[in-house]
């Protein structure tokens, strides 16, 4: 399943696990996380793994939309799968739309930010 819960030391997490899908099931992924945030209607911790998927321009611009409808359930977010210059412009895009989104190199740094 693309969209889960999940824990980590006790706190519920909100896992996008996007990792090989393509882009229809990526952007169903983020419309399922989107609609779970906002049916529960409170501050969440969401980690989204990006690894081995390709952010395509359509996929980007429904995460755009979905990210200005939910940024402010999330209560801190981390990101797993972006590296290099990717990484850098995800921390330019949280600066200017005020994301909460984070780059971690491995899931268990993720999940241990989160839970912090």
């Amino acid at each position: 399943m693309a969209v889960s819960k999940i824990f980590h030391k006790g706190k519920e997490i909100v896992y996008i696990y996007y990792r090989g899908l393509q882009e229809q099931a990526m952007i169903e992924a983020v419309k399922k996380a989107e609609s779970i945030l906002l049916l529960e209607n409170k501050p969440q911790l969401v980690l989204a793994n990006l690894s081995n998927a390709f952010a395509t321009p359509g996929f980007m611009e429904v995460n755009n939309t979905v990210s200005k409808n939910i940024k402010h359930l999330i209560e801190k977010g981390a990101v797993v799968g972006i590296t290099g210059a990717k990484s850098i412009l995800l921390k330019g895009y949280n600066l200017i739309i005020g994301g909460k989104m984070n780059p971690f190199s491995t899931e268990e740094e993720a999940k241990d930010y989160l839970v912090k």
